[in-house]
């Protein structure tokens, strides 16, 4: 089984790894019978989906004949493809985590006799944050056997949420706008779609805090999803990446910022 690691130390081995030739489709949009809606309903829902593929090997021929060749691949013949099968799926709705499996194998299908050693995708629903600027699913997997490290990350992106924080006497009159954004990193594939739920219970709390500091929220936050969010057996590997902005604490700035890493299991 591959060991799933921190989005971090698989883009260390990739850098370590020498392999540096890349072909990338960013943001292709697609109508996608996949995913929860903004209510975390199973639903055809609007998607951009990136792919980065890394090379087994360089595209030396490629660049020297000027010509698309085996040493390469077609981006052009890559979108077209993802758009494909992903239209040819319309009938039956899939997990967010199958959508990110059929990417890679039409991925592998379109590169033919062309070696692969890495291949990552993002699947982001524009409308799956109700509060914040989108919501996705993550996925990284070394192609060289069943053991090579992946990374599976859940993500929100720009969630605003009002609350009372400031250590200012005017700061405490009135609720204040902060921004967060959460990735949860070695996420069992079980949770996959769990972006509706958990900016639901993110919301819920944080809209009624009470906090001084952008410090104390981010640990009680963790401390909240530890306790009443990922309590499962599949939820103790993950990890916890939460950054907090308050857009309006400095006003020649557009955001200061606190961001903080925890896993989800404590060593006590």
């Amino acid at each position: 089984m591959a060991q799933v690691v921190l989005k971090s130390l698989w883009d260390a081995e990739l850098a370590q790894s020498g392999h540096f030739d890349k072909i990338m489709v960013q943001n292709l949009e697609v109508t996608a019978n996949a995913g929860k809606d903004v209510w975390g309903r199973p639903k055809m829902q609007r998607a951009l989906l990136s792919v980065t593929v890394t090379l087994e090997q360089h595209f030396e021929s490629a660049s020297k004949t000027d010509t698309v060749d085996t040493s390469t691949i077609h981006y052009g013949t890559l979108s077209k493809a993802v758009q494909a099968d992903v239209q040819g799926r319309l009938s039956d709705w899939v997990s967010t985590e199958a959508l990110s499996t059929n990417i890679v194998n039409s991925v592998k299908k379109v590169a033919g006799s062309t070696p692969l050693y890495a291949i990552e995708t993002d699947v982001c629903y524009l409308k799956g944050s109700m509060f914040g600027d989108g919501a996705g699913y993550r996925t990284s997997k070394f192609m060289a056997g069943t053991n090579a490290a992946c990374s599976n990350v859940l993500y929100l992106r720009h969630v605003r949420i009002p609350c009372l924080i400031g250590v200012n006497s005017n700061e405490r009159l009135q609720k204040q706008p902060v921004v967060l954004n959460i990735w949860i990193e070695c996420v069992d594939q079980s949770r996959a779609d769990d972006h509706a739920k958990l900016e639901t219970f993110l919301f819920t709390h944080i809209s009624a805090s009470e906090f001084q500091t952008i410090e104390s929220m981010l640990e009680w936050v963790v401390q909240l999803l530890r306790e009443q969010y990922f309590t499962r057996d599949e939820d103790q590997a993950a990890v916890i990446r939460l950054r907090i902005e308050k857009p309006l604490a400095v006003p020649f700035a557009d955001a200061p910022a606190v961001e903080i890493t925890r896993p989800i299991r404590t060593m006590r």
